[in-house]
């Protein structure tokens, strides 16, 4: 029974540690929102840029499973190539040390406990704060309270293992053994325990407890490097409903890990032993040390190679793939929360309005092109760009359906549904453009032909179609909310005022005879259409800016 009780204790320390982790981890990511990609992509120039941008990441968000995963939902919505997502991943990996020095230092010099409870008395009062910033940082402080909590349980609870039979057991089978079975066994150990746990920082703590309770130093490194392999489970899970760039980074983390785990497989002992010389002979530090040296000469010697291993797995793997893969959710561990997803979303919508305006492009053409051929063929493209805005919109809807279970402010809510009001508007464009061309295909067939006036009427309100869905696609891009809607209103009176205008020009061509009523009739249609399209490239501009 007291052997029971010892395992739910153990189990539940790093269980509270875990749960620090969630509770600072989803705080950070509901504060920094898209700021974390824009941050990303400013710090990602170079190879040595990205490491440092990947270690600042690690360390704000506390946990570089975590990273790695958000590096490749980036990657799967295209804001990151491979080469910037590399060198965040190898980033990541030394960005993970941080947290564990910043526990054991403080717990070398005061009981870490002490700390907890004045952690959460300050935290606490920002609850009371209207701020939702506010709230989000009291939230990131209790985080922290606890996994300094769950530590110190784990250091209490764990039993002293010097006298325990186990342990005597282990002694006399690995103790003084050095034989790569035995290293094998232990890092396969490090692999399985963080792939259950989904972080290797509180397996890495649980090794310097074990240490500290008298386990051999060389295999507690030896587990280490093993959850160094094992932390990159999360993100090859992951990856299997993202798209091939998003598969090839998540297996670039892996690859990493385990050549600096085979690199350092031979020189553990004499590692450890220049560490004892150099850092300190305390347990828990040498283990910390050694998992900092590990990922640190890791990183250094494979970032001069980042961005020729990059170009070479795109070149090898994307160049011959047309991999169009449907937006889907990211797993993300520790509670996805939904402004990350939001942002993704965002990007896809502009791909939307990109599609939209190629279509609007291509009506335009239709105007003067008198081959039949060429005819056919803008018909059938613009045809088949609608079936792809199509397939997109409900792609996007799904992927923004999904995220409402998920925990969200009320901003983030909002912002879910001005996305897919933008949506609606989108494909009633698209709807609205087919029954352009089709007309236009039936004006040519009839014979149907309008006077030049008309035609440079149509070709005016065609360009200030193209003026507001570029407007739009300048808007989506724009990450700070800065929303030009003054300048999206003013082309929406300019088309109105063109429509009326070819409205009055056909009046006088009907009168004057100059029109068959059959060719009235398409441009009547031609327009009605035209300015419709106007109104639903207004409304989505103004969804933007609510």
């Amino acid at each position: 029974m007291q052997s029971f009780l010892l395992i739910l204790n153990v189990l539940g320390s790093v269980s509270l540690f875990l749960y620090g982790m969630k509770v600072m981890s989803e705080a950070m990511q509901r504060s920094a929102g898209g700021q974390l990609q824009q941050f990303l992509n400013r710090m990602t120039q170079n190879p040595y840029s990205g490491v440092l941008a990947g270690t600042i990441f690690t360390g704000a968000l506390q946990s570089s499973s975590i990273v790695s995963i958000l590096t490749l939902s980036f990657v799967n919505a295209g804001l990151l190539n491979l080469r910037r997502a590399f060198s965040i991943i190898v980033g990541a990996n030394v960005g993970t040390v941080i947290k564990l020095w910043f526990i054991v230092g403080l717990g070398m010099v005061w009981h870490i406990e002490s700390l907890a409870l004045p952690i959460i008395a300050i935290g606490i009062t920002f609850f009371f704060f209207r701020n939702q910033r506010a709230r989000e940082w009291a939230e990131f402080s209790i985080g922290l309270a606890l996994i300094f909590i769950g530590f110190y349980f784990l250091n209490t609870f764990f039993p002293d293992l010097s006298e325990h039979p186990i342990f005597q057991e282990y002694i006399q089978e690995f103790g003084g053994s050095s034989s790569y079975a035995s290293s094998l066994i232990f890092i396969l150990i490090g692999i399985v325990v963080t792939f259950l746990f989904h972080s290797s920082s509180a397996f890495t703590l649980l090794a310097a407890v074990l240490v500290s309770k008298g386990m051999n130093l060389e295999h507690a490194a030896m587990m280490v490097m093993g959850a160094n392999i094992g932390t990159t489970s999360a993100a090859l899970l992951a990856s299997i409903v993202g798209n091939r760039a998003s598969k090839i980074t998540a297996w670039f983390h892996f690859f990493f890990n385990l050549a600096g785990v085979a690199l350092f497989f031979f020189f553990v002992p004499l590692v450890i032993e220049l560490l004892k010389k150099t850092v300190s002979t305390d347990g828990e530090i040498l283990l910390v040390s050694f998992h900092t040296f590990f990922n640190v000469v890791s990183a250094l010697l494979i970032l001069p190679f980042v961005n020729s291993i990059a170009d070479w797995a795109e070149k090898k793997y994307l160049n011959k793939s047309n991999d169009q893969s449907a937006l889907k959710l990211i797993g993300r561990p520790f509670g996805p929360t939904a402004k990350m997803y939001v942002y993704e979303a965002n990007r896809e919508i502009v791909k939307f309005a990109g599609i939209t305006r190629q279509i609007i492009n291509n009506l335009g053409r239709m105007i003067s092109e008198s081959d039949e051929e060429k005819l056919k063929e803008l018909k059938s493209r613009i045809f088949t760009l609608e079936k792809e805005s199509d397939d997109l919109e409900k792609s996007i809807l799904n992927y923004l359906n999904s995220i409402y279970h998920f925990e969200m402010s009320g901003e983030v809510a909002l912002n879910i549904h001005r996305l897919i009001e933008i949506c609606h508007h989108l494909e009633n464009i698209g709807d609205l453009a087919l029954k352009i061309a089709s007309i236009h295909k039936e004006r040519r067939k009839s014979n149907s032909f309008i006077t030049p006036k008309l035609r440079e009427l149509l070709l005016e309100l065609q360009d200030s179609l193209s003026m507001a869905t570029t407007t739009l696609v300048q808007n989506l891009n724009e990450t700070n909310g800065k929303v030009d809607l003054l300048e999206a209103k003013q082309i929406e009176k300019s088309i109105d005022k063109k429509f009326e205008k070819a409205e009055d020009a056909l009046l006088k061509a009907i009168e004057s005879e100059k029109l068959s009523a059959r060719s009235a009739l398409y441009y009547t249609e031609l327009i009605q259409n035209y300015e419709l399209i106007g109104d639903h490239l207004y409304q989505a501009n103004r969804a933007l800016g609510k």
